[in-house]
């Protein structure tokens, strides 16, 4: 049996590392909010819904990733051992050769990605906006302008995720804080300035250009190696593609079952309609995303433990995060409720989904966060148990929920959403967890 390393946890309750995740978790759900508050100051309820409609359909880029980024972070913590940077920001170790392969790889699939999704989306866009075409809304010229920018940064998306996987947590969330900043600002002025939808795509400009100018700048070495350095003995069938392509299925289903709803009401009930779910899903998620970042920041030291066979520290890990991460959510779900009924009878809560909706979506979001902190976990095994159970549970969920949505609106699809997670898909996840868990261990 191989012996026992143990890897190191750090003392302080917020690290520095966990210290920039949530300073990005904060920033994200303090400028949702700025934005939530200027899109119903600036924008009138229909623009709202082809707001919140534009961001979701260009959300379709997280299916062309397949699930990449993720397993990335995975690979790449592997990957890494015995290896250490250079001053030029390529790496020297014995398996250079190796890690020179993955980069490689990851941005030539990224490039081909990157093609497809504007091939695919820009036409598709044009046929599905067209059919509600509006003579006083000016949505072409944006459209192709989000598409084309929300492509290019794909470019840059596997230097991140490397870079996360390496262990450099801090550096890449110091750098998707201040794109975060940046687009934000952006955003706002351009909300402010009258842009409309022209708000829609300054995120994806700060996600493409800040990283880039940061990779130049200090890490030319790790561009140079995954643009000329094919590497050898890293085979992507075999290494990535079996977690990737299962990643890629539970993403096709996340999203068939949450951004997909947006156009579904849009096409169905009208621009308003989309328009107060986008604005509600958009403060629910936020507060998904704060309450992730106790498992987030502890992803690769759990991929390093695991392929250590050092249990002790993966549960010391998994247990506290896994609890601080729901407490934190319940708390800020809490919070959401009591300001919903606290300005029921301003505009900006007309503006969002009516109570018991929103409640709704708080249920259905809070075992989204479960169960995707129960897969965090297996992933540390570089194996992803749950796509079959999700997609059989997508594929028997998504007519109910067209049919709740063109006969019940809202209300139908939420309550649909919201009861097949809690009691189906959440009670399953516990039982794959659960078996998986103490299985993998047995065999590994």
């Amino acid at each position: 049996m191989a012996p026992v390393i143990s890897v190191p946890l750090r003392p302080p309750f917020i690290s520095s590392d966990l210290a920039l995740v949530l300073s990005l978790r904060l920033w994200q759900a303090g400028a949702g909010l700025l934005t939530t508050v200027l899109a119903v100051h600036f924008l009138s309820p229909e623009i709202q819904g082809w707001y919140y409609s534009f961001i979701s359909v260009a959300a379709l880029y997280s299916l062309f990733d397949l699930g990449l980024s993720m397993v990335l972070v995975q690979v790449s913590a592997h990957a890494f051992t015995g290896l250490t940077w250079k001053s030029d920001g390529s790496v020297e170790g014995e398996a250079t050769a190796y890690f020179h392969a993955l980069a490689h790889s990851a941005l030539r699939w990224y490039g081909v990605t990157a093609l497809v999704f504007v091939v695919a989306i820009v036409p598709g866009g044009m046929l599905f906006f067209g059919s509600k075409h509006s003579a006083t809304i000016h949505w072409i010229a944006p459209w192709l302008v989000l598409c084309t920018l929300t492509a290019a940064s794909l470019i840059v998306t596997p230097f991140l995720s490397i870079l996360e996987g390496t262990g450099q947590i801090g550096r890449v969330y110091a750098l998707r804080l201040s794109l975060a900043v940046c687009g934000s600002i952006a955003c706002w002025a351009t909300l402010a300035d009258g842009g409309g939808l022209w708000a829609t795509v300054m995120v994806p400009a700060a996600t493409l250009l800040i990283p880039l100018v940061w990779l130049v700048r200090y890490r030319r070495g790790l561009l140079r190696i995954a643009s000329h350095s094919a590497g050898h003995g890293f085979g992507w069938r075999h290494e990535v593609w079996p977690l990737q392509w299962r990643l890629g299925v539970n993403l096709l289903c996340g999203y068939l079952l949450t951004q997909i709803n947006i156009p579904i009401l849009f096409h169905t009930q009208g621009a308003v309609i989309a328009g107060q779910l986008g604005l509600s899903l958009a403060i629910v998620n936020t507060l998904g995303l704060v309450a992730q970042s106790w498992i987030t920041r502890r992803v690769p030291l759990m991929a390093r433990a695991a392929a250590m066979r050092d249990w002790h520290t993966l549960d010391h890990m998994f247990k506290r995060d896994f609890a601080m991460s729901s407490a934190i959510f319940l708390t800020m779900a809490i919070g959401v409720v009591a300001a919903d009924l606290i300005f029921a009878d301003t505009k900006y809560a007309r503006r969002v989904l009516p109570f018991w909706q929103l409640a709704g979506l708080l249920v259905f979001v809070f075992s989204n966060q479960l169960i995707g902190v129960l897969a965090a976990h297996l992933r540390s095994f570089r194996r992803e148990p749950f796509m079959a159970a999700l997609a059989t549970s997508t594929i028997l969920t998504l007519p109910l929920i067209v049919w709740a949505a063109a006969h019940y609106s809202s209300a139908g699809l939420v309550t649909v959403l919201a009861s097949v997670n809690l009691l189906l898909n959440l009670p399953i996840a516990f039982f794959i967890w659960y078996r998986c868990n103490r299985a993998w261990r047995h065999d590994s």
